[in-house]
């Protein structure tokens, strides 16, 4: 069973070649622009992933990660094109998988799911 991935991101560009980039690999992959319709799809669906932006409309990515945190197993993996000391060390300490910065290597992308997808079965078993 291939791993569910949801991309939060606002540039349509980006959240459609990440899409197209993780589709390829196998993934079933939903994408989103805005934290707000995140919320929605968690509800009526589940992920084992969630790759999002830190500055999106309304909610930031921060506090999207925060959120699900408290109420899913879920991992997240923090983008941004603003990179600063504070958001990685905030997305991190509020659980975030990883911290990217774009622009995104598709390569470095890859590499940080797999491993955090077999980090989480290994403490699943």
């Amino acid at each position: 069973m291939s791993a569910r991935i949801l991309i939060v991101e606002d540039e349509d560009t980006l959240r459609e070649s990440l899409k197209r980039v993780l589709m390829k690999e196998g993934y079933e992959v939903e994408a989103v622009e805005s934290s707000e319709s995140a919320f929605e799809k968690i509800e009526v669906c589940s992920f084992d992933m969630i790759i999002s932006d830190v500055i999106l409309p309304g909610v930031s990515g921060i506090e999207l990660l925060k959120r699900c945190k408290r109420t899913h197993d879920i991992i997240i993996i923090i983008i941004t094109a603003y990179a600063t000391i504070e958001t990685a060390v905030d997305a991190v300490k509020s659980g975030a998988a990883d911290y990217l910065v774009k622009p995104i290597n598709h390569e470095e992308l890859k590499a940080v799911i797999k491993k955090a997808l077999r980090e989480k079965a290994e403490k699943q078993s």
